[in-house]
């Protein structure tokens, strides 16, 4: 099958590709790296300057990226405003690419306008006012405005399927008919290497800072805070980030225990590589979220977006450094078994293919 992947959110795409390319198939990734990430792609349609002429070049490039898009059997989006939603012909690019290749999906995985709207609306609780507060300074997203709602709703009604990747987006578009059940995210666990969790020593925690509001960081700064006075002698406590990939992993390595993030029901990548690394992993595993897993426990720690929730949670595993190497090895297991990226390729393989019957 000849597939196009578009977009990047965390090296999502870059996981699946190679769990495609296992199973036999002809994948292209078309994306812009996703930031200072400097994930790796097949065709770059990044923006190369924010001035004036440089945005119009860049709308130029898409518009040219879209016209070659021909013959493929899957096109799938990382998210519905890959393409910019001001100055660029949305709706009549999906509709040429839809007529140019077998079936268009979406992703449904990161912000958009849905989960800012249905999201936000029915989760307990998320990144929303974090966000706006620390990261955007801002009292509103650009996604909550009307127009990007309707464009979302452009793009969720005119592509063959929706596949959400976790439970935040699944109840974000599960108003949409054309949703398929959540896919994990996939992550290829044969490039990462499992290490024997040691809980000799003092033990080191790290959170990866990367959209701190987001990602919940100011609770974890004020957890640090009270286990750095508490625990002088047996912690370690680090936060660090906005590095590439390779080198945010290589630092994941020397730790015992991540810290994903506060504000969600999931796990993120991070979250994921650093189980499939062995480590003990704080993060979300809410039970809805691992309902739709299909899976009834997993062997990371829920957290909530609160400090106090982040000290319990560590303070425990100081108070039983004994179990951490079995936690880290059953870890390595759940990673392979819910999240290896051949198991999740051939589950997207099986969607594609009930999804529509033009593959």
């Amino acid at each position: 099958m000849k597939i196009l992947l578009v977009g990047e959110f965390s090296a999502v795409h870059k996981n699946l590709k190679e769990g495609l390319v296992a199973l036999g198939h002809d994948v292209t990734i078309a994306a812009n790296g996703n930031g200072w990430k400097s994930i790796p792609c097949d065709i770059d349609i990044s923006m190369e300057s924010q001035s004036l002429l440089g945005r119009l070049k860049y709308r130029k490039m898409l518009m040219d990226f879209v016209s070659s898009i021909k013959g493929y059997d899957v096109v799938q989006f990382v998210n519905p405003f890959v393409f910019p939603g001001n100055l660029f012909p949305f709706k009549s690019s999906l509709k040429k690419i839809k007529k140019n290749n077998g079936a268009v999906f979406l992703l449904a995985a990161g912000s958009d306008a849905y989960f800012w709207k249905y999201g936000r609306e029915k989760l307990s609780y998320g990144p929303f006012n974090d966000y706006l507060k620390y990261d955007l300074k801002a009292s509103t997203h650009h996604y909550e405005s009307k127009k990007f709602v309707q464009l979302n709703d452009f793009f969720a009604k005119n592509v063959d399927g929706i596949i959400p990747v976790m439970h935040e987006y699944r109840v974000s578009y599960e108003h949409c008919d054309n949703m398929s059940p959540v896919i994990p995210l996939p992550v290829n666990v044969d490039e990462i290497q499992f290490s024997e969790n040691n809980s000799d020593g003092k033990l080191v925690v790290f959170h990866g800072l990367n959209r701190p509001g987001f990602k919940g960081t100011h609770y974890v700064e004020e957890a640090f805070e009270v286990l750095r006075d508490k625990y002088p002698n047996d912690l370690e406590l680090i936060i660090d980030g906005k590095m590439p990939l390779d080198k945010y992993l290589s630092l994941m390595s020397s730790t015992n225990i991540i810290i994903d993030q506060t504000n969600g029901y999931s796990l993120g990548l991070n979250g994921i590589f650093a189980l499939a690394m062995g480590k003990v992993v704080l993060g979300g595993a809410e039970p809805e979220s691992l309902a739709d897993f299909n899976v009834s426990s997993a062997p990371y720690f829920n957290i909530k977006p609160c400090k106090d929730s982040i000290v319990e949670k560590v303070e425990y595993l100081l108070q039983n450094k004994h179990l951490i190497p079995e936690i880290a090895r059953e870890s390595r297991v759940f990673a392979e078994k819910i999240h290896g990226h051949m198991n999740v390729a051939g589950k997207f393989l099986e969607v594609w293919h009930q999804s529509t019957k033009k593959i």
